[in-house]
Formats: C-alpha cells, sequence, structure tokens
C-alpha cells in the first residue's frame, strides 16, 4: 500500500485513493468519485451523465482497463452520486454495483426516483445529471450496516449507516487506510469560498424527502469516535477540518436551518423557507468574513435543495409522519 499521499502528486487524497471530478452540471469543484487502486479496484459515487465520462477519462489516464474494475459503489442514490450507475455499470463489465438496501429497487427501476427529483430541478433535471439507466438486480450488492468489503491489500471499506440526509445511504470508511467518505451527512464544503476564507466553509445539506435532523446529529456525534484519518466529502473533495469540528459545526448549523422553515409555530413552504434560510445564510457567511455577493451563486443550488427538505420534514413533522 501506498505510504506517502504528497509522493502521488496531485489528485491523491489518501493512500491508494484518488479524487474524480465529475463535473456536475458542468460545474467544476461540486461533486466528488473517489478511485481506490487495490487488487480490486473501486469507484465511490457515480455522479450523472458528466460523471460517467469523467470516470471512463480518469480510469485512462490511470491506466486501470474498464474490465478491471470490481466495484461502483454508491453513498446513497440521489441522483447527482448515482444517475450514471447504470450506464458504468453497461461500460463497466465486471463491475459489481454497491448500494444501500433501501436503494436497491430505486436503482433497478428509477421512476420514482426521476418523478421525485422532477420536483425540485424540473427541467434542469436532465441537464444537471441526465436519466438514469437500470440496473439488474444480479450486478448489485446491498450490505448492511456495519459490513465489509475487502478490495485487498488492507482496502478494507465498512457501510456505516448514515441516515440524516437520507434513509438509503452509508459512511464508508477504509480501515486500511482511514479515509472516511462522509457521503452528504457532513454537508457540502465549497471550494472557491474556502480558498477566498483561508479554512473550509461548510453548511449542512438538508435534502428531500428524508431528511431528519436527529440522525443527521447522531451521525455528527459519530464522527469523532470512528477516528479517520482523512473525511473525503462527495461535495466536495478532503476537508482540512477534524471530526471534531465538522461536528461543531452540524450541531450549530442543523438546527438553524431547520429553524429557517417554521413561522409562528406553522411549518413554512419551500418558498418562504428559502428565503429565511438564504438570510440565515448571508448572515453566517458574512460572520466568517465572505462577501454574500460571492456566496450566493455559489450556494443558489443548495438553497433550493435544502429549502424543499426543511419544508418537506417539517410538514412530515407536523403530520406525525416524520
Amino acid at each position: 500500500m501506498t505510504a506517502n499521499v504528497s509522493d502521488r502528486g496531485a489528485g491523491w487524497v489518501a493512500p491508494d485513493t484518488f479524487v474524480v471530478d465529475l463535473r456536475e452540471g458542468g460545474q467544476a469543484e461540486r461533486t466528488a468519485g473517489f478511485l481506490i487502486r487495490a487488487p480490486r479496484p473501486a469507484l465511490i459515487e457515480a455522479g450523472g451523465r458528466a460523471g460517467v465520462q469523467a470516470w471512463l477519462e480518469a480510469l485512462e489516464q490511470q491506466g486501470i482497463p474498464r474490465d478491471e474494475i470490481a466495484y461502483i459503489i454508491l453513498t446513497h442514490i440521489h441522483l447527482d452520486h448515482a444517475a450514471g450507475a447504470g450506464t458504468l455499470a453497461r461500460l463497466l463489465p465486471r463491475a459489481q454495483v454497491v448500494v444501500h438496501p433501501r436503494g436497491a429497487r430505486h436503482l433497478q427501476d428509477p421512476t420514482r426516483l426521476v418523478q421525485g427529483a422532477r420536483t425540485i430541478f424540473g427541467d434542469r433535471l436532465e441537464s444537471l445529471f441526465g436519466l438514469p439507466e437500470p440496473v439488474a438486480a444480479e450486478r448489485m450488492l446491498t450490505p448492511e450496516d456495519g459490513e465489509t468489503l475487502d478490495l485487498g491489500a488492507g482496502h478494507r471499506l465498512r457501510f456505516i449507516a448514515a441516515g440524516g440526509h437520507a434513509r438509503h445511504q452509508y459512511m464508508i470508511l477504509d480501515e486500511g487506510t482511514g479515509a472516511l467518505v462522509t457521503a452528504d451527512e457532513a454537508g457540502v464544503r465549497y471550494p472557491a469560498l474556502s480558498r477566498r476564507l483561508g479554512r473550509d466553509y461548510l453548511l449542512p445539506s438538508t435534502a428531500p424527502n428524508q431528511f431528519d435532523p436527529e440522525l443527521m446529529l447522531q451521525s455528527a456525534r459519530r464522527l469523532p469516535q470512528l477516528r479517520p484519518a482523512t473525511m473525503l466529502l462527495p461535495h466536495f473533495a478532503a476537508t482540512s477540518l477534524s471530526p471534531e469540528e465538522i461536528a461543531e459545526r452540524l450541531e450549530e448549523q442543523v438546527p438553524l436551518f431547520v429553524a429557517c422553515g417554521q413561522v409562528d409555530g406553522r411549518p413554512a413552504g419551500p418558498e418562504e423557507t428559502r428565503r429565511r434560510l438564504a438570510e440565515h445564510i448571508r448572515r453566517d457567511a458574512e460572520a466568517h468574513g465572505l462577501d454574500w455577493a460571492e456566496v450566493e451563486p455559489a450556494v443558489a443550488l443548495d438553497l433550493d435543495i435544502c429549502a424543499f427538505g426543511i419544508a418537506d420534514y417539517l410538514q412530515r413533522r407536523a403530520q406525525g409522519k416524520a
């Protein structure tokens, strides 16, 4: 196993682990995938349509034949992570698709997955992610919480249930290197804003329609207990924040995000929630020394997604369904 990440040059974020920019919606530094070079090589996160091409280019760059990839691993089935899974499975003929048990049926038949995403993204869905191809059931593995997958050469992946962002989500710990792929449970890191700030700027990801703040905070409290050597965020790449710092940030921000969806004791709709959330993030960003004129376009898509998720959660809670 590689002992020193820096010996491998740019792009290596953990021993034998390479980050790939999946170019979500044509945007750089939005969604990351992670290639683990092991005896049984694995890709973590498929991305969308643009992600498929990014993966093929990365495999060619790394000199890995397509038929050597053993696994396509999804942290969860939201389209920015999974829309390209079926296409990649077709192009990587020996790879098995690894997905949470709750997500498997939606990869076999993506109809409801697409319908749900359409309510949020509308006509932007195709340009952002593309439409997913089905994945055959016999191509899938569905590990349960705590199960492991051995890639060889010390890379043993442990799947950790992380249901705050979505009930069909894992975090994935490489027990050999200590690299933890946090899925979207640890939030979104904004690279351009982070570079401007000189330290990572991170916000929670409260996407619909299964956002659960209590489960998200349970995951946050677990991060220090896992003692990862490196934390890898699909949005986006390796963070310089410690597990304790991310846990503290989520403990602070998740309740404040939820509060943006409540007005006079009632759940607000998505539009009102978005306005209130935008004002909250503006104040938070300015308190960190960032200019809202720069922050607003960087967080615009996440504002839409998070507002929908908060409004949906509070409506479900009001109906006794959360």
